[in-house]
């Protein structure tokens, strides 16, 4: 009975993120099968908006059956899009978040995707954790505040964003430092027309 509870509990939450940010699906096929190397697929996006995506597979040193992908669109002015895919299969998914690769400074979070967050520089976890086989998504809308939690701008954070120095991280609670990554490859021009 427990266990139904806690599935049904990650259903509702994966609906809620759903909802939370239904517009920024995108509409292109998105997927990217070990383009390693290649242009990542772009979604679609209003003219003038910042697009970036990562490929997500297995953090250095760890071995998993999850994957995915990530897009971040960002049009002049706001709200701006997040949307993460995760497929394969991965027990105990907890966050995810947008780091800084900055070995010095500890790869500092620099926004939160999943959960949402809402205290500075506090993460949040996902509570149930969420454990899947085959695919689950999440989408949300963010703003400059979402990333002033994390102690930075929106110039700063697009200037990392275009020196390919931002990655996201999926963490479970197997591997807390993350188990699923990929650097946030910008679309050219990589700035607001």
């Amino acid at each position: 009975m427990a266990s139904r509870r806690v599935a049904l509990a990650a259903v509702a939450l994966v609906a809620l993120c759903l909802l939370a940010g239904a517009d920024a699906k995108p509409k292109g096929n998105g997927k990217s099968k070990g383009n390693k190397g290649k242009s990542p697929k772009w979604p679609d996006a209003p003219a003038g908006a910042i697009v970036a995506a990562a490929d997500l597979s297995a953090a250095v040193n760890k071995t998993t059956d999850g994957k995915g992908y990530a897009y971040l669109v960002l049009p002049k002015g706001g709200p701006y899009k997040s949307y993460i895919m995760l497929g394969g299969a991965m027990k105990a998914v907890s966050m995810a978040h947008v780091h800084w690769m900055n070995a010095t400074a500890k790869n500092p979070i620099r926004l939160g995707l999943f959960p949402s967050v809402t205290a500075a520089g506090t993460p949040a976890l996902l509570n149930p954790t969420l454990t899947y086989k085959g695919s689950a998504t999440f989408e949300r809308a963010w703003n400059e505040t979402d990333i002033g939690y994390w102690g930075t701008d929106i110039k700063t954070f697009l200037g990392l964003l275009k020196m390919e120095m931002l990655y996201v991280n999926v963490h479970t609670a197997a591997n807390p430092g993350g188990e699923i990554q990929g650097t946030l490859k910008c679309k050219s021009p990589c700035m607001w027309s």
